[in-house]
Formats: structure tokens, sequence, C-alpha cells
């Protein structure tokens, strides 16, 4: 499985992958506050494990601590991965474009990855969300219970909805977190259908996988497909 985000804290659910190269910058500008999206990578990664124990994460440090980065770092990231073997990308991240269309050339950046899953985003809109809206891609949406999240995005290009409010994971050991947090957002609820689909993996091939996950399952009026943590 693939992450690709802020990085990794040396956290003990992570020591595997952890390397100084990928690390997390809790305070980059310091001024002694942890920036807004430090530790972000640390917690996605840490739910897949939850999720999939056993798993084996290849992690790239491709946003900075306040959640930002570029297409062009995007794109330079995915051609990093294409050249080992990733059968599910994990994207918890993305934006809006100026006028609703795709990115150029990020669809074409996608093609080769067995199954990509994004975050739907924390919009509380129906604007498509890239890389989440593009065809192929695993959108997915946040519920809080049995509801959308009220600050998921949602339409008819969000392919599954998965829990996203009050999840626990891994965190950076920074101020007043000693390694653990509760967070809440669309980038968590796609860490947990990344982990779905992990566990689906080790009985058929990715793109199976996918179709299964999207095909089966409970599924929530005015929503869709529906993944939880008992889901296998």
């Amino acid at each position: 499985m693939a992450v690709l985000d802020t990085g990794l804290a040396p956290h003990p659910w992570l020591a595997r992958w952890y390397s100084d190269d990928i690390a997390e910058t809790p305070d980059a500008d310091g001024d002694g506050v942890r920036d807004r999206q430090a530790g972000h990578g640390t917690f996605v990664a840490g739910l897949i494990l939850r999720h999939a124990p056993g798993v084996r994460l290849r992690v790239l440090r491709f946003l900075d601590s306040d959640g930002v980065s570029d297409e062009a770092a995007l794109l330079r990231a995915l051609a990093v991965l294409r050249g080992g073997r990733a059968d599910v990308v994990n994207l918890s991240f993305g934006g809006h474009t100026f006028d609703d269309a795709p990115p150029l050339g990020l669809a074409e950046a996608l093609v080769g990855f067995p199954a990509v899953v994004a975050c739907a985003g924390n919009t509380a809109s129906s604007r498509p969300f890239w890389p989440a809206a593009l065809p192929g891609v695993v959108a997915v949406g946040a519920l809080d219970g049995d509801a959308r999240a009220g600050f998921s995005a949602y339409g008819p290009w969000v392919d599954v909805w998965a829990p996203g409010v009050g999840l626990a994971s891994s965190f950076l050991d920074y101020g007043d977190f000693r390694g653990y947090a509760v967070w809440s957002g669309t980038s968590f609820a796609a860490a947990v259908v990344t982990g779905a689909l992990a566990r689906l993996c080790r009985q058929v091939p990715p793109g199976q996988a996918v179709r299964r996950l999207l095909d089966g399952g409970r599924r929530v009026a005015d929503l869709g497909v529906v993944v939880t943590s008992a889901d296998r």
C-alpha cells in the first residue's frame, strides 16, 4: 500500500517504514506551535494499519506540514511510485479547480495503478474535488454515525462512505500529544477504505477488490455504499 502525505513520525506502529527522508515536520516555521497538518501522514498510516494489520506500507512525503503542495510535485511523486509495486494508493488530499474541470495530466498519471483511493474533501459541497472525482478513483466521503458528516463533500462522484468523525490513530509525540490523537475528516475515512481494500487484496487482485467493495456491502439511503471497520 502506498501513502502520499506529510510523511511519518517515528511512532512504534510505524517504525518498520520510518526513515529520516520522510520524517514529519511538526513546526516548520519555528513558532513553537504545531503546524496545521503536521502528523496527518502518521495518522493516515496508522489508520490503514489498524484496519489491515500486517499490510506493507510505502510512504512518500509529498505535502508540507501545512498540507500544501502542487500538481507538479504530485506528478513527480506518482512517477516515483510507479517504479515499485503499490496495490492500493491512498491520496488523502486534494482541491478544486477554477472551472471544476479535471487537472491536466493527473488522470494519465494515475493510469497503471491497480487501485487509487482519495478523500472527497471537507468542503461540505458537491463541487468536484480532485483527484477524488476522477473516473477510476475511489472517492470517499465521511460518515458521522449513519449520516453524512456535516463537513464532508458529497455528490454523484462520491463512490463510498466510511466513518470519519472522532477516529483514533497514531500521531506525533509533540506538545500536548504523546503519540496518539483523535481526528475527523474525509482524509481519515479514505484511510479506512484503503485498509478495507488492503484486506480484500489478500483474497483477490486489486481491481477485483475495488469492484467487490463497490458492488457489495451495506448501503445508506441517499449516499450509497458504506465501508466500516467491521467490513471484510
